[in-house]
């Protein structure tokens, strides 16, 4: 039995003293293009990569991602009219409907949830847990949404609604968010 012990000591300090070898008389073979540099898919060689998209987290002060309520973009190009212009991108979705009704004119994005019923088309920061649904915090009456609407109704009892927040692009006159019909 102790010969047995012996014998599987052996190999095994033999396979251990082969493993941790770092010399050996082979010739480490030299990789394809090692030491060259990764380019992104269809670049040319000899140019500079573009910078990377989304580098900066949102919410990061230097990234100047975020607007709030008011702010007017800074590195936008002047529109015809002198102001800037928009980028076209929708920063989380747009304002919930409680910070549109706080915030000033002009044309913003609202996020919600649809609802239609007998009252007409409003946008609703929530939804109260009843079936079929009824608005709950903040809402806004809206027009001019069929157009631009991406997402199917659930309908109940004269009821529809969305069952997923959606964003629409408009103006807010005289107390109702009117949706651009080009913001498609």
């Amino acid at each position: 039995m102790k010969l047995k012990v012996l014998a599987l000591l052996a190999v095994l300090a033999l396979v251990a003293a082969a493993c941790g070898s770092e010399t050996s008389d082979a010739a480490t073979p030299e990789l394809p293009n090692a030491g060259a540099e990764v380019l992104p898919p269809n670049s040319d060689p000899g140019t500079t990569p573009p910078d990377v998209a989304g580098a900066c987290l949102e919410g990061e002060p230097d990234c100047n991602d975020t607007l709030l309520p008011g702010q007017e973009p800074t590195d936008l190009p002047p529109s015809d009219a002198g102001g800037p212009t928009s980028s076209g991108a929708l920063v989380d979705g747009g304002l919930t409907v409680s910070e549109a009704l706080a915030g000033d004119a002009g044309t913003i994005a609202i996020k919600g949830l649809l609802l239609v019923d007998e009252q007409g088309a409003r946008l609703c920061e929530g939804f109260a847990e009843s079936a079929p649904p009824l608005c709950s915090f903040a809402e806004i009456p809206i027009t001019g949404y069929e157009e631009t609407l991406a997402v199917p109704l659930t309908s109940s009892q004269g009821v529809s609604w969305t069952d997923r927040v959606v964003s629409f692009i408009g103006e807010i006159v005289d107390g109702t968010f009117v949706v651009d019909p080009t913001s498609r």
